[in-house]
């Protein structure tokens, strides 16, 4: 292999695995006979191939090359999203410890540290339905009810983080998946696109970020969530990558308040802190389940008149 060779070889690495399996030896070969004579790559050629490379993955991002069934990703999304929702109780379980831990039985009851326990314990009914049973229709209407326990919580705990904004991400991706369990090709299809060890593994990770959240807090157990999930989907796998995407929407939300609030993560007090924490996880939505890519198939090739 000679050093030019080589050279391309590098900067052809920058194209998806996939692409570089099928065209990657006939894009080499026009690269090295468009460049005899030389030692390196000129840079008109590596400009052409970064640029190429940088629009493949742009396209990838908004699905755009039509590559990723919409229906496969919801359907991932309807077997794990109720396992990973559960995640949301560990803010409410942390506070149940330090209640027991301080005694506060006598001065306040344990409702006002976990006024959303209902809506959890929702969750967990429909993860279980999911998981184990063939009750598919049943957990959909499961996840509907812990939706709109979502939506009443938005505006029924006046002074609690439900209404700011922070909880964007759980009320999102509570949605999609009753959505999913809905009209997806449902948790039967999931399996056959998922690993065999997905959702052990999962079902661990949940409980190892739980445990974390409660015992650390902060955001060690969102970090156990992000490699759990993504190893659970499959990060091989296109569909995997864009469902672990959308699982991951209540990350999103907390690392944008993060962001905002510089480690302490008090409620937002302005109409631009709720804007600002709403939106990152909605357009990382709209990418995941390819909306731009639908919206380009259904705009007319020329102008209407």
């Amino acid at each position: 292999m000679t050093g030019l060779e080589r050279r391309y070889r590098r900067l052809l690495a920058l194209y998806p695995r996939d692409h570089r399996e099928r065209n990657g030896e006939e894009m080499l070969g026009v690269l090295l006979a468009g460049s005899e004579g030389r030692t390196r790559p000129g840079p008109r050629a590596s400009a052409d191939v970064l640029w190429g490379a940088a629009r493949l993955h742009a396209r990838r991002v908004a699905a755009l090359d039509g590559g990723v069934r919409l229906r496969d990703v919801l359907a991932v999304v309807g077997l794990l999203g109720p396992l990973v929702l559960l995640t949301g109780a560990t803010t409410g379980l942390h506070e149940i410890a330090w209640w027991i831990k301080a005694d506060a039985l006598g001065d306040m009851p344990w409702s006002t540290q976990f006024p959303d326990a209902p809506v959890w314990v929702l969750w967990a009914v429909v993860a279980v339905l999911t998981l184990f049973t063939g009750l598919r229709r049943v957990a959909a209407a499961g996840a509907w009810a812990a939706t709109a326990g979502f939506l009443l919580l938005e505006v029924g705990l006046p002074g609690q983080v439900w209404g700011t904004g922070v909880n964007t991400g759980w009320e999102l991706l509570g949605a999609l998946t009753a959505a999913a369990l809905t009209w997806s090709p449902g948790p039967d299809r999931a399996r056959e696109l998922l690993p065999r060890r997905a959702v052990p593994a999962l079902i661990a990770t949940v409980v190892a970020a739980g445990v974390l959240g409660v015992l650390v807090g902060g955001l060690v157990g969102f970090a156990v969530l992000v490699a759990g999930a993504v190893a659970a989907c499959g990060r091989g796998s296109r569909t995997g990558r864009r469902a672990a995407l959308l699982l991951l929407l209540p990350v999103v939300t907390t690392l944008t308040a993060f962001a905002l609030a510089h480690w302490v993560l008090p409620p937002p007090t302005t109409p631009v802190d709720e804007v600002l924490l709403r939106c990152p996880p909605l357009l990382v939505a709209l990418l995941a389940l390819g909306v731009p890519a639908h919206l380009a198939r259904r705009r007319p090739d020329g102008p209407v008149t």
